[in-house]
């Protein structure tokens, strides 16, 4: 595992400096490598089945097939509708509204030329003419129109009159629109033909008939029509077609009929289809799919989104699981087609999607279970094995979603086996299916629950070292007082494994109240300060003789060693390969604080002793839990000090210490809020008022005695006597061998 972590990581800094680059780099790489995967299921690997083709093989149908043949249905309401005419009616509207409107309009002007006056006297015909030429674009010379302009009013409106009658004569008796020029002939030569219109009145008519637009009176009524055409195919019975089972469908040898190829279609051998096309439209899918998940992970989980690490985890967990679908999909487990079908059932989606939520996020799990549910979708073009599949991994999700123990997962493989059940069970009985269909994916679906269990389980445990990724089962793991440097300090520095123990509960409690992990500060505690292992009799809770070495040495050698503790115990970190967690834990549980007491210790002795010699050279917290931690180490140690404190005095005396904290710039790196730091101080006052609470004072033990029956009193007494013997004798016996010792 060592030696993979060491290969990527010579990768990414030779190749890929720029996480930009490198974010498209992996985008890239498994882009292809999800396009290859998906190729192979999707691109089709004969092409024999189209019309004209020799079948090599002899198809049987394996179920009773009934199914209509839309081509040849089709042909039949050609043949059907191959006399029908559309229906047609009379529409006058747009002649009437526009051809006789602009007609009169003509006529108006002509008559408005003939009135017109100035100043109450006529105008000259002179004028009258010049107007004339402005207001028609007609050829004609001067004298007619003198004669137009001289008209009376009467004349005018009957030539109006006329006018319009022809044209509403012929267009009544209904005109298509292909027809129209010929009956704007029509009207032209009705104007022709009548004698009381003659000279330049008829010239003058003609031309405006030639202007003025036709527009067809005789028009297809759509909707006449479509109710006609909708009525003839209604007696048009579907040409179905039906297919028995067992039936022979094509025999080896055969050149496949069109009615054949589309049986094969119908049982599902596949079509003829191009590759390229097949790779072009997975290529689209996967981008899109790439461009969606990209902007969900900006936006909701960005930390995960700017970690290759798990940026590739997350892709190989996805791969993994979609490599897995022609695995089980490839199983022939029933000589029974239906049941053999069933198969689909065995998809495990449910095991990608707990793996990413127990190893990235819970949100991202989600988001992969519906990606690959509709995958599973398209693999078997069956909506029921998506449902379920979508189902069941929505409840891997929340089973653990807050994992405590790998227990835990067992009992999610258990939930995600009832609910694959229940939903097999519904769907079969809305598919109608047979009870013993239903029964086979009822056991493939209570299978897929269980393998989806064994393979998370499995896998876990590698997946976790080899991205260094911490789990809540890895922490718990870390949490057995058996851990090697838990047991040293249980036994070569027991008050500092008290302190971490104590440390734990506080940090725990305050982490609970605010929302943040509160088995990753536990764990954070108990290793918080194993580097007071290499010298912990220079640490004041294991100084039980009474005897401080400190006073004996200078305030800046007191601070050396005091503050070196955290690098020695981020080397002993790295020597049993602790996570990544604990050992950033490790180095920012001081931050770059202040120590105070040997600070002052100097400042008495030297006036002009520095105030950062007597700091922590390490960094501030980065994490909520990093800094809960320090406030919980600190609150424990200084509390201990308060004797006979009042609650109230004990939660004031809290909050002072973590505003030093706060006053020292230790929670700028991270991201506290003024409620948090309210809600741990809280807490942090309920947990320790809990612990160092008042006990109630017990009577002297020869009272208690007294009160006893003498024959019990008597016994009593002797068994104390026997034990303050055996505790002397002990005490004689260690005298002796610290005498030995220190000889």
């Amino acid at each position: 595992m060592d030696t993979f972590k060491k290969a990527y990581d010579t990768i990414i800094e030779r190749y890929f400096q720029e996480s930009h680059t490198r974010m498209l780099a992996w985008m890239g790489v498994f882009a292809l490598i999800f396009l290859m995967i998906l190729s192979l299921h999707f691109v089709p690997e004969r092409t024999i089945w189209e019309v004209g083709s020799v079948s090599d093989q002899d198809i049987q149908s394996d179920r009773y097939l009934t199914f209509v043949d839309e081509e040849a249905t089709l042909r039949k309401q050609q043949q059907a509708l191959e006399d029908f005419q559309d229906i047609y009616r009379l529409d006058l509207y747009k002649f009437n509204s526009i051809t006789v409107a602009e007609l009169s309009e003509s006529f108006n002007k002509l008559e408005e030329i003939a009135i017109a006056d100035k100043d109450g006297e006529p105008l000259k015909t002179v004028e009258k003419i010049s107007m004339a030429h402005e207001a028609f674009p007609f050829n004609l010379d001067a004298d007619e129109w003198a004669v137009l302009v001289g008209t009376a009013e009467h004349r005018i409106q009957w030539l109006y009159n006329q006018s319009a009658d022809y044209a509403i004569n012929v267009m009544s008796n209904g005109v298509a629109q292909e027809n129209l020029e010929d009956a704007r002939e029509k009207i032209l030569q009705s104007i022709r033909n009548d004698r009381f219109i003659t000279g330049a009145e008829e010239k003058f008519v003609l031309h405006v008939m030639q202007q003025v637009p036709l527009y067809a009176t005789y028009v297809m009524d759509n909707a006449a029509t479509e109710t006609k055409k909708a009525e003839i195919l209604a007696t048009v019975t579907p040409e179905k077609v039906v297919v028995q089972k067992g039936e022979l469908v094509v025999g080896k040898g055969e050149v496949l009929t069109e009615r054949q190829s589309l049986i094969l279609q119908q049982l599902g051998y596949t079509k003829s289809t191009s590759p390229v096309l097949v790779v072009l439209g997975l290529a689209v899918l996967i981008a899109v799919l790439f461009i969606l998940v990209r902007g969900f992970m900006m936006h909701f989980t960005p930390k995960i989104y700017h970690d290759e690490r798990r940026i590739v985890l997350l892709m190989l967990l996805v791969a993994g699981t979609l490599f897995f679908y022609d695995l089980f999909l490839s199983l022939n487990l029933s000589t029974v087609t239906e049941r053999a079908a069933q198969v689909g059932y065995l998809l495990p989606v449910a095991m990608g999607t707990m793996l990413i939520t127990i190893l990235l996020d819970v949100r991202l799990g989600i988001i992969a279970n519906i990606i690959l549910a509709m995958f599973a979708g398209l693999y078997t073009q069956n909506a029921s094995f998506a449902v379920v599949a979508l189902l069941g991994g929505l409840t891997g999700c929340l089973g653990v979603s807050t994992l405590g123990q790998r227990s835990d997962i067992s009992r999610t493989a258990f939930a995600i086996a009832v609910v694959n059940a229940i939903s097999i069970i519904g769907l079969g009985l809305i598919q109608s299916q047979t009870i013993d269909v239903i029964l086979y994916g009822v056991g493939f679906g209570v299978f897929n629950g269980l393998i989806s269990s064994i393979f998370t389980m499995g896998v876990l445990p590698y997946l976790e070292t080899m991205f260094g990724i911490t789990t809540s089962i890895r922490l718990l793991e870390l949490a057995n007082p058996n851990q090697p440097l838990l047991k040293r300090l249980m036994t070569e520095a027991p008050g500092t494994y008290h302190h971490c123990i104590m440390v734990g509960n506080l940090g725990e409690a305050a982490a609970d109240a605010i929302g943040a992990n509160g088995l990753e500060v536990r764990l954070g505690a108990y290793y918080h300060d194993i580097g007071k292992l290499k010298r912990p009799y220079f640490f004041a809770e294991n100084q039980f003789s009474g005897v401080n070495p400190h006073d004996n040495i200078t305030p800046q050698l007191s601070t050396l060693i005091i503050t070196s503790h955290v690098k020695d115990g981020l080397e002993m970190a790295r020597e049993e390969k602790l996570p990544p967690i604990l050992m950033d834990m490790i180095a920012q549980h001081h931050g770059d604080s202040k120590v105070s007491y040997f600070y002052f210790k100097a400042k008495e002795l030297d006036e002009n002793a520095r105030e950062q010699d007597f700091r922590y050279e390490n960094p501030k917290p980065q994490t909520k839990e990093a800094a809960i931690l320090m406030m919980a180490d600190t609150v424990e140690a200084a509390v201990r000090s308060k004797k006979d404190a009042t609650p109230g005095q004990i939660e004031g005396f809290i909050r002072t210490l973590i505003k030093g904290k706060l006053n020292d710039g230790q929670f700028d790196e991270c991201e506290l809020t003024f409620r948090d730091l309210d809600q741990i101080a809280v807490a942090f006052a309920r947990v320790i008022n809990g612990i160092y609470h008042k006990r109630v004072e017990y009577p002297p033990q020869a009272t208690l005695i007294a009160e006893l029956k003498p024959d019990t009193a008597h016994m009593l007494e002797a068994k104390a006597e026997e034990a303050n013997m055996g505790k002397d004798s002990n005490n004689i016996t260690k005298e002796k061998q610290e005498g030995q010792d220190e000889a």
